[in-house]
């Protein structure tokens, strides 16, 4: 593949008539946790074509609708409605629209750190048929947002929600309920004292087995991933409600106000002070 690609010059051109939306992680603080650089979607037309010899991050590239056609194993092939073209860092990708075509694609693009499941660097690019429709409505639903009110709390909680999307698709048959019914009760009580041994025995499996599978289905350890829940949680009460931070700290099970302020600015990205102010 690579040794055919070397007859293929660099290119990145959209094309004159493609219109693109997109999200950088410049606008949305929570993309840093999840490695994502951009997320975005295309109405790609004639001349809208790419290739990259040793492109530093891993991409997934859905199409909604159209056709284009995409570099694997040497050899171009169509990536129709339902598929996704996945990329990883240091292995050559390309792609353009079919002549003729109308290619509308949801994408996204993650840094070479992510270390994402199934976009180990060097891996091959490949086609997988997925349900692209929640990456689709959570895409959009983030770049509407941006375009309009750019309110940082709606932000967040979109880009949370394309990044869930994003690990569901890499990852289809990576749900399990144990795991759901973990989550549901944390989300219905999230300043409980949520202890490991506490965790592992609502889901019904082992600590370890536990870790194994939160890594697999989140790629955060399940204390982490508690604190990503409570935070998104605390994002939206700072930008929709009037609510002291020390009490949306004792809320979500903090009892120390600058131990909520450290965990929040980890994950989001700055104080609860500066993000509520910024909403505002």
């Amino acid at each position: 593949m690579a040794v055919i690609l070397k007859d293929l010059r660099e290119i990145h051109n959209l094309g004159s008539a493609t219109r693109e939306w997109l999200v950088s992680r410049r606008r949305v603080a929570a993309f840093g946790g999840t490695h994502t650089r951009i997320a975005g979607f295309t109405e790609a037309r004639a001349r809208y074509a790419f290739v990259r010899h040793d492109p530093r991050f891993s991409m997934i590239l859905v199409t909604e609708r159209g056709e284009g056609v995409v570099w694997i194993d040497g050899a171009w092939q169509p990536c129709r409605a339902g598929q996704a073209y996945i990329t990883a860092p240091r292995t050559p990708h390309a792609y353009h629209i079919r002549p003729g075509s109308h290619w509308r694609v949801h994408w996204l693009i993650y840094e070479e750190t992510a270390r994402l499941p199934a976009l180990e660097p060097g891996r091959k690019p490949r086609l997988a048929t997925v349900d692209g429709a929640g990456l689709q409505h959570a895409v959009e639903g983030l770049c509407d947002e941006n375009a309009g009110r750019a309110d940082p709390g709606a932000l967040e909680l979109w880009a949370a929600l394309v990044d869930r999307m994003a690990l569901r698709m890499l990852e289809p048959d990576s749900s399990d309920s144990r795991l759901d019914r973990l989550w549901r009760a944390i989300r219905e009580d999230l300043g409980s004292d949520w202890t490991l041994e506490r965790m592992a025995r609502v889901a019904g499996m082992g600590e370890e087995n536990l870790r194994r599978l939160c890594r697999r289905q989140t790629r955060f350890p399940p204390k982490a991933q508690l604190a990503r829940l409570r935070m998104f949680a605390a994002a939206d009460l700072l930008c929709h409600t009037q609510e002291k931070i020390a009490s949306v700290a004792e809320r979500l099970g903090y009892g120390d106000a600058f131990a909520f302020s450290t965990a929040f600015r980890r994950i989001m990205g700055q104080s609860p002070k500066h993000f509520r102010h910024a909403r505002g």
